[in-house]
């Protein structure tokens, strides 16, 4: 797997809006302001603005704003300003070839997720589920994701914690499995299915979160994985925030929680639930394509190798 650089003070980060549009000029302008306070220059696309209908301009504008960020060899880091919908429509055109003989640091999450599958996957290069700019909201992840992205040492293992008792950890399937790590949003994952940017899952420790969906939709990509037999093919598996996610009216719904359980505890598959990984404030920042060991009854994943080069 090829590895981008670690960011040096004064490097330049693309700001852009593959999928929805930034919800008003001052998200733009807050995001900015973020990547400066960690010592980069934000240089935003030239499109993150226009509209067509929730998108941030039509495929064209989006796609030229993407390819400029990681074709320009002055940017060293692309981040995603926000998700929502549309980054899917984009991925037949990305250079993959150009991507993997210069590599960069690719982030975001949400809709993005189908960009750091398909740029994994077709280019070979490490890309990072991370939160959007417009979810980065305290000092905790502003202080984490600098230093993370300026460190080429391995990544701090991640750690299921509950915000009251320490060791509490609920995992239906105790064991430990080792993999390259595939993370990302559920449903962009299986959107992809049957596509040539579908990510490999075999061998795989697979983490998953999503966001303000119905738990019969989460049930329906769920099962899809269960039924496709991919899930069968995986190390282990790990539940991130399903920030907003019930049963929002549906009748007599049980909740995603039970409808995961049912399948893993069947296929005896390695499952841990409630990872600090997704779409909230304290979402981790997640290398995908490293080699990780999982331990789900301790709620604890580690890095075998490190995510970034030196230069």
């Amino acid at each position: 797997m090829i590895k981008p650089r670690a960011l040096r003070s004064n490097d330049r980060v693309a700001l852009i809006a593959p999928a929805s549009r930034p919800t008003k000029p001052s998200a733009v302008k807050r995001a900015e302001k973020i990547i400066e306070e960690m010592g980069f220059v934000p240089v935003v696309g030239g499109h993150v603005l226009d509209t067509c209908g929730a998108m941030a301009g039509d495929d064209q504008a989006r796609l030229h704003d993407l390819v400029w960020a990681l074709e320009d060899d002055s940017i060293a880091a692309v981040w995603c300003l926000n998700g929502g919908y549309g980054s899917l429509r984009l991925l037949k055109d990305l250079p993959y070839q150009t991507f993997a003989k210069k590599p960069k640091i690719v982030i975001g999450s949400d809709d993005n997720s189908h960009l750091l599958f398909a740029l994994n996957q077709k280019s070979k290069v490490v890309t990072f589920h991370g939160s959007n700019l417009d979810r980065i909201n305290n000092k905790e992840s502003f202080d984490r994701y600098k230093k993370l992205l300026s460190s080429h040492e391995h990544f701090q293992a991640m750690q299921v914690k509950d915000r009251f008792l320490s060791d509490f950890c609920y995992a239906p399937v105790h064991a430990v499995g080792k993999g390259r790590i595939v993370a990302g949003n559920l449903t962009a994952l299986v959107s992809l299915f049957g596509t040539d940017y579908e990510p490999d899952l075999s061998g795989s420790v697979l983490l998953l979160e999503d966001r303000a969906e119905r738990n019969d939709i989460l049930d329906r990509w769920f099962t899809t994985l269960y039924i496709s037999n991919k899930l069968s093919t995986v190390a282990a598996l790990g539940l991130g925030q399903f920030e907003d996610c019930s049963t929002k009216g549906s009748f007599n719904m049980l909740s995603f929680e039970e409808l995961v359980t049912d399948r893993v505890t069947d296929m005896k598959l390695a499952t841990c639930f409630n990872l600090p990984f997704g779409q909230a404030c304290e979402n981790a920042l997640v290398p995908l394509g490293l080699q990780v060991s999982f331990d789900t009854e301790k709620g604890h994943l580690s890095y075998l190798e490190s995510a970034l080069e030196k230069d």
